[in-house]
Protein backbone atom coordinates (compact mmCIF):
# COMPACT_ATOMS: atom_id res chain seq x y z
CA UNK A 1 0.00 0.00 0.00
CA UNK A 2 1.51 4.01 -0.93
CA UNK A 3 3.02 5.43 2.50
CA UNK A 4 1.05 8.76 3.25
CA UNK A 5 3.64 11.31 2.88
CA UNK A 6 1.85 14.58 3.86
CA UNK A 7 4.74 16.95 2.82
CA UNK A 8 4.57 15.02 -0.65
CA UNK A 9 4.84 18.16 -3.36
CA UNK A 10 2.76 17.52 -7.03
CA UNK A 11 4.51 20.67 -8.04
CA UNK A 12 4.94 19.89 -11.85
CA UNK A 13 8.24 20.89 -12.92
CA UNK A 14 9.64 21.34 -16.16
CA UNK A 15 13.17 21.55 -16.70
CA UNK A 16 15.62 19.40 -19.34
CA UNK A 17 16.90 17.81 -16.19
CA UNK A 18 15.37 15.55 -13.44
CA UNK A 19 15.05 17.35 -10.70
CA UNK A 20 16.30 14.69 -8.25
CA UNK A 21 20.02 12.71 -8.07
CA UNK A 22 20.32 9.43 -8.31
CA UNK A 23 23.30 7.11 -7.55
CA UNK A 24 23.97 2.94 -7.91
CA UNK A 25 25.65 1.88 -5.04
CA UNK A 26 29.05 0.61 -4.61
CA UNK A 27 27.83 -2.97 -3.51
CA UNK A 28 24.57 -4.64 -4.31
CA UNK A 29 23.03 -7.69 -6.18
CA UNK A 30 19.41 -7.89 -7.52
CA UNK A 31 17.22 -9.22 -10.11
CA UNK A 32 16.30 -6.75 -13.14
CA UNK A 33 12.74 -7.94 -14.80
CA UNK A 34 11.56 -6.03 -18.01
CA UNK A 35 8.11 -6.58 -18.91
CA UNK A 36 7.10 -4.86 -22.24
CA UNK A 37 3.21 -5.14 -23.50
CA UNK A 38 2.85 -4.17 -27.37
CA UNK A 39 -0.40 -2.07 -28.47
CA UNK A 40 -1.45 -5.58 -30.13
CA UNK A 41 -1.27 -7.18 -25.86
CA UNK A 42 1.65 -9.17 -26.65
CA UNK A 43 4.02 -9.31 -23.94
CA UNK A 44 7.64 -10.21 -23.49
CA UNK A 45 9.68 -10.65 -20.50
CA UNK A 46 13.15 -10.03 -19.55
CA UNK A 47 15.67 -11.04 -16.49
CA UNK A 48 18.83 -9.94 -16.20
CA UNK A 49 20.96 -10.41 -12.72
CA UNK A 50 23.34 -7.73 -11.58
CA UNK A 51 26.03 -7.73 -9.12
CA UNK A 52 28.43 -5.06 -8.20
CA UNK A 53 31.03 -4.91 -5.90
CA UNK A 54 33.17 -1.98 -6.27
CA UNK A 55 35.31 -2.02 -10.18
CA UNK A 56 33.47 -5.74 -9.75
CA UNK A 57 30.13 -6.37 -11.81
CA UNK A 58 28.36 -9.11 -13.31
CA UNK A 59 25.49 -9.38 -15.65
CA UNK A 60 23.47 -12.62 -16.31
CA UNK A 61 20.76 -13.11 -18.84
CA UNK A 62 18.53 -16.09 -20.65
CA UNK A 63 17.75 -19.35 -19.48
CA UNK A 64 18.78 -22.77 -20.32
CA UNK A 65 21.29 -23.56 -23.05
CA UNK A 66 21.34 -19.37 -23.88
CA UNK A 67 22.48 -18.51 -20.30
CA UNK A 68 25.01 -16.19 -20.94
CA UNK A 69 27.23 -14.21 -18.09
CA UNK A 70 29.28 -10.73 -18.32
CA UNK A 71 31.83 -10.34 -15.95
CA UNK A 72 33.80 -7.07 -15.05
CA UNK A 73 37.00 -7.26 -13.32
CA UNK A 74 40.02 -5.49 -12.35
CA UNK A 75 42.27 -7.47 -14.94
CA UNK A 76 39.37 -7.60 -17.87
CA UNK A 77 35.94 -7.89 -18.47
CA UNK A 78 34.99 -11.69 -19.91
CA UNK A 79 31.71 -13.18 -21.06
CA UNK A 80 30.19 -16.93 -19.98
CA UNK A 81 28.50 -19.40 -21.84
CA UNK A 82 27.07 -21.45 -18.76
CA UNK A 83 25.36 -24.90 -20.47
CA UNK A 84 29.26 -25.46 -22.35
CA UNK A 85 30.96 -24.33 -19.65
CA UNK A 86 33.15 -22.14 -21.84
CA UNK A 87 34.66 -18.19 -21.52
CA UNK A 88 35.70 -15.34 -23.74
CA UNK A 89 38.26 -12.54 -22.84
CA UNK A 90 37.10 -9.64 -24.32
CA UNK A 91 38.99 -7.29 -22.81
CA UNK A 92 40.96 -6.20 -25.96
CA UNK A 93 37.77 -6.35 -28.14
CA UNK A 94 35.46 -2.98 -28.44
CA UNK A 95 33.22 -1.88 -26.01
CA UNK A 96 30.23 -4.81 -25.63
CA UNK A 97 27.58 -3.82 -23.55
CA UNK A 98 25.50 -6.95 -22.12
CA UNK A 99 22.75 -4.86 -21.62
CA UNK A 100 22.52 -2.37 -24.59
CA UNK A 101 19.47 -3.57 -26.13
CA UNK A 102 17.57 -3.37 -22.31
CA UNK A 103 15.32 -0.42 -21.42
CA UNK A 104 16.99 0.91 -18.23
CA UNK A 105 15.12 3.43 -15.73
CA UNK A 106 17.93 5.52 -16.61
CA UNK A 107 18.02 5.78 -20.35
CA UNK A 108 14.31 6.56 -19.71
CA UNK A 109 15.21 9.30 -17.98
CA UNK A 110 17.69 10.58 -20.44
CA UNK A 111 16.84 9.23 -23.65
CA UNK A 112 14.09 12.35 -24.43
CA UNK A 113 15.02 14.98 -26.74
CA UNK A 114 12.13 18.13 -26.15
CA UNK A 115 10.52 19.65 -23.45
CA UNK A 116 10.25 17.32 -20.37
CA UNK A 117 7.74 17.74 -17.11
CA UNK A 118 8.55 16.18 -14.03
CA UNK A 119 6.00 16.11 -10.84
CA UNK A 120 6.50 14.41 -7.81
CA UNK A 121 4.01 11.84 -6.51
CA UNK A 122 5.11 11.55 -2.70
CA UNK A 123 6.29 7.93 -1.22
CA UNK A 124 4.86 4.99 -2.07
CA UNK A 125 6.45 0.76 -1.13
CA UNK A 126 7.63 -0.67 -4.40
CA UNK A 127 8.64 -4.22 -3.10
CA UNK A 128 8.73 -3.96 0.95
CA UNK A 129 10.85 -0.94 -0.18
CA UNK A 130 9.69 2.63 0.28
CA UNK A 131 10.22 4.77 -2.69
CA UNK A 132 9.90 8.29 -4.05
CA UNK A 133 7.42 8.36 -6.94
CA UNK A 134 7.87 10.70 -9.91
CA UNK A 135 5.74 11.43 -13.17
CA UNK A 136 8.03 12.52 -16.35
CA UNK A 137 6.20 13.13 -19.77
CA UNK A 138 8.37 13.86 -22.40
CA UNK A 139 7.33 15.39 -25.59
CA UNK A 140 9.49 15.14 -28.61
CA UNK A 141 8.74 17.19 -31.67
CA UNK A 142 9.36 15.19 -35.10
CA UNK A 143 7.98 15.68 -38.64
CA UNK A 144 5.57 18.83 -37.61
CA UNK A 145 4.15 16.82 -34.81
CA UNK A 146 4.21 16.00 -31.28
CA UNK A 147 5.33 12.81 -29.63
CA UNK A 148 4.65 12.27 -25.81
CA UNK A 149 5.86 9.88 -23.67
CA UNK A 150 4.66 9.28 -19.64
CA UNK A 151 7.38 7.49 -17.60
CA UNK A 152 6.40 6.73 -13.69
CA UNK A 153 9.63 6.15 -11.39
CA UNK A 154 10.03 5.18 -8.39
CA UNK A 155 13.41 5.99 -6.61
CA UNK A 156 14.31 4.09 -3.41
CA UNK A 157 14.46 6.13 -0.48
CA UNK A 158 17.63 4.97 0.87
CA UNK A 159 19.61 3.09 -2.05
CA UNK A 160 18.80 6.40 -4.32
CA UNK A 161 18.40 4.53 -7.46
CA UNK A 162 15.72 3.87 -9.64
CA UNK A 163 14.27 0.13 -8.68
CA UNK A 164 11.06 0.58 -10.73
CA UNK A 165 9.50 2.58 -13.86
CA UNK A 166 6.41 2.13 -15.68
CA UNK A 167 6.88 3.83 -19.18
CA UNK A 168 3.86 4.20 -22.21
CA UNK A 169 4.51 5.14 -25.08
CA UNK A 170 2.25 7.25 -27.76
CA UNK A 171 2.27 4.23 -30.13
CA UNK A 172 0.38 2.16 -26.96
CA UNK A 173 3.75 0.25 -25.84
CA UNK A 174 4.05 -0.48 -22.46
CA UNK A 175 7.53 -0.88 -20.67
CA UNK A 176 7.76 -1.95 -16.86
CA UNK A 177 11.23 -2.41 -15.31
CA UNK A 178 11.98 -3.39 -11.57
CA UNK A 179 14.79 -4.11 -9.42
CA UNK A 180 13.90 -6.84 -7.09
CA UNK A 181 15.48 -9.82 -4.53
CA UNK A 182 17.69 -6.38 -3.65
CA UNK A 183 20.71 -7.20 -1.16
CA UNK A 184 23.29 -5.06 -0.31
CA UNK A 185 25.75 -8.73 0.53
CA UNK A 186 27.14 -10.37 -2.31
CA UNK A 187 29.30 -13.17 -2.28
CA UNK A 188 32.50 -12.26 -3.69
CA UNK A 189 32.68 -15.90 -6.08
CA UNK A 190 29.74 -14.06 -8.48
CA UNK A 191 32.80 -12.27 -10.39
CA UNK A 192 35.20 -15.23 -10.93
CA UNK A 193 35.43 -17.33 -13.59
CA UNK A 194 35.23 -21.07 -12.90
CA UNK A 195 37.99 -23.14 -12.73
CA UNK A 196 36.60 -25.60 -14.78
CA UNK A 197 35.30 -23.16 -18.01
CA UNK A 198 37.22 -23.82 -20.67
CA UNK A 199 38.75 -20.42 -22.47
CA UNK A 200 37.97 -19.82 -25.86
CA UNK A 201 37.93 -16.99 -28.24
CA UNK A 202 35.62 -14.43 -29.27
CA UNK A 203 34.60 -15.27 -32.28
CA UNK A 204 33.77 -19.08 -31.54
CA UNK A 205 32.11 -18.12 -28.17
CA UNK A 206 29.81 -16.16 -30.66
CA UNK A 207 29.78 -19.22 -32.80
CA UNK A 208 28.42 -21.61 -29.80
CA UNK A 209 25.96 -19.17 -28.78
CA UNK A 210 23.83 -18.37 -32.24
CA UNK A 211 23.25 -22.33 -31.99
CA UNK A 212 21.03 -21.60 -28.64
Amino acid sequence: EPVVNDNASSETIVSATPPFKTKEPDRYRGTRITTMQTSKGETHVTKLFIARDGDMRRHESGTGAAQTVYLERPEGRFVLLVAEKVYADITATPEISPTQEDVTPEWIVHSGTGTTSYQKLGMEAVGGRNAEKYRIVVNTPTSGSVIESETLLWIDERLQMPIRSEMTGSDGVKITTELTDVALDVDNRVFQVPDDYQKITYAEFMNRLRKH
